[in-house]
């Protein structure tokens, strides 16, 4: 089994928790390795013909890259060539120059 670790830098397909398929370039894993940090997230879905597309993950957020916690995910694979070359044409999927972002420690409690 590969590590999330090992697909860093990697085009990744994350299934969350309730169920939605997310592609993004994952970045990096922040603080102690509870919250990804991915480039370009992208909703994955089918439109009216049943064709896959992907929508910005959000519509009026400046997302460049998204923290996303790791208690959200089912799981995580690299994603497929042909998904990650559409990937690839639909963003700008290099980093940002100054490396990835903080985006400190989740510290999620009840």
């Amino acid at each position: 089994m590969i590590s999330t670790k090992e697909l860093v830098g990697e085009i990744v397909t994350i299934r969350t928790i309730v169920g939605e398929e997310l592609m993004g370039k994952l970045a990096a894993l922040a603080s102690n390795n509870t919250i990804l940090e991915l480039h370009g997230l992208r909703v994955v879905t089918l439109d009216s013909n049943g064709q896959v597309m992907m929508l910005p993950y959000t519509l009026t957020g400046n997302d460049e890259i998204t923290g996303l916690p790791t208690r959200h995910i089912l799981s995580i694979v690299k994603s497929m060539p042909d998904a990650a070359d559409g990937f690839r044409e639909e963003t700008d999927d290099t980093p940002m120059e100054s490396g990835p972002v903080d985006m400190g420690e989740d510290a999620f409690s009840l």
